[in-house]
């Protein structure tokens, strides 16, 4: 089975990407998504680290308040790490064996932090998408409101989160994500034909 790592910073177009590979029949596991049920499953611990100022109405772990403190802070943004990313990894790598046992040809694994979460040495190849910083900025504050304070701190956060950072993988693809879609498309696809995908 072949491993592709899916990569890159914050509002680069990962999932635009994901999505390309899904409409080829490729299973994508959103690694990110495996973050929200290690928080949820986390929830008394982090109240212990983080305070109860992260609990929103509904009572569960806010996400974006818990964002607004480790975002700002690097020890802060180490500590929920230590604390979410084991458990990640270890349902990451427990999904990719169940992916092997189906006779999978190809599962990608898109996570920002692939190389943090030391998942790129898993991969056979990796994506890198990649977006200017400007346009990164104009889609977050589509997406997420963001302001030009948290998209810095969200970028110092994220240092790491580059192509020479990359190990494991015998192949890093760079696809540059700052036209249509159908541009980034064609590169996916131009990757997916290289692989024999």
């Amino acid at each position: 089975m072949i491993v592709v790592g899916l990569t890159g910073k914050y509002c680069v177009g990962k999932n635009l990407v994901s999505s390309r590979f899904e409409h080829r029949g490729i299973p994508v596991l959103d690694v990110d998504k495996l973050g929200h049920d290690a928080i949820k499953s986390s929830h008394d611990i982090l109240l212990k680290c983080f305070g109860t100022g992260i609990v929103g109405q509904s009572g569960e772990v806010d996400r974006k308040r818990l964002g607004a403190i480790v975002f700002s802070d690097a020890a802060q943004l180490a500590r929920l790490e230590a604390i979410v990313h084991p458990k990640m990894v270890e349902v990451c790598i427990r999904i990719l064996e169940d992916y092997r046992m189906q006779g999978s040809g190809c599962v990608v694994l898109n996570a920002a932090l692939l190389h943090r979460m030391k998942l790129d040495v898993l991969c056979d190849a990796i994506c890198y998408v990649a977006s200017p910083v400007c346009l990164r900025f104009v889609r977050g504050i589509r997406r997420d409101g963001v302001t030009i304070r948290s998209f810095l701190h969200i970028e110092r956060s994220q240092k790491d989160i580059a192509v020479k950072e990359l190990r494991g993988a015998a192949t890093v693809h760079v696809l540059r994500n700052w036209g249509r879609s159908t541009f980034i498309h064609r590169q996916v696809d131009a990757f997916c034909d290289t692989m024999g995908l």
